[in-house]
């Protein structure tokens, strides 16, 4: 009597749904991965054509230079005593407004540290001027 040869059977992997289960995964993912918010500053921006005469002794410059120094009007202050340099200017002018011009080679980082100074100092009227070169 003559036996039968085995045949091999080969092993296979059903790929039929595998675009399925990956699809799956991917909105799994998007659904409970938890996006960050967006940090920054918070402005409020002029309607455009709006326009506001301010007299010139309610403005008081803030220049941030290339190395992260800070002037207030002529006067150079240390980042720690930005707060109580302006709370100080407010107290004899409360209709104050802060221009703050920022060296086109500063660093974000120092621009937030003396923005947020300033806000921890009341000062909420805080205007940007156009960046420029260090004099």
């Amino acid at each position: 009597m003559k036996l039968k040869e085995r045949q091999s059977v080969r092993a296979q992997i059903p790929t039929a749904s595998m675009a399925d289960i990956a699809f799956l995964l991917i909105i799994f993912f998007m659904l409970t991965t938890a996006f960050a918010k967006e940090k920054g500053l918070k402005l409020m921006l002029p309607e455009k054509g709006e326009e506001v005469k301010v007299k010139k002794e309610n403005i008081m410059n803030v220049f941030i230079n290339a190395k992260g120094q800070v002037k207030i009007g002529e006067e150079e202050v240390s980042l720690e005593k930005i707060k109580e340099k302006v709370e100080t200017l407010l107290l004899e002018n409360d209709s104050l407004i802060f221009s703050l011009t920022i060296d086109e080679d500063c660093k974000y980082n120092n621009v937030i540290k003396v923005f947020d100074e300033l806000r921890q100092a009341n000062a909420t009227r805080v205007a940007f001027a156009p960046p420029r070169k260090e004099e």
